[in-house]
């Protein structure tokens, strides 16, 4: 074996470590994209069923729901979820525009 063919390997190691196993990473993301669907399609929805609360959808399905961003937090830990595949989002009537 070559001395790039060995890079490449260790490259491919060294990704694989940090990111983890491909097909999970595919399911995690799949799970994400069913979430963000879920908040932009049923906006309308939402803001009827909670209107001024902060809530929580995993895999595309609302998991928590709160006054604050706090407790919505601590029910996502209490049901043991992973916040980094889980999307929060406080629903409001007037969302607010941002320029930065």
């Amino acid at each position: 074996m070559g001395d790039s063919e060995h890079q490449a390997r260790s490259s491919k190691s060294s990704i694989l470590a940090v990111i983890g196993d491909p097909k999970a990473v595919e399911r995690e993301l799949a799970g994400f994209r069913r979430s963000a669907r879920r908040l932009s399609s049923n906006r309308p929805r939402f803001i009827e069923k909670y209107p001024s609360l902060w809530v929580a959808v995993h895999e595309g399905r609302v998991v928590a729901q709160g006054k604050t961003f706090n407790s919505v937090m601590a029910e996502i830990d209490k049901k043991g979820l992973p916040r980094e595949s889980t999307i929060v989002r406080r629903i409001d009537r007037h969302p607010r525009t941002m320029i930065l």
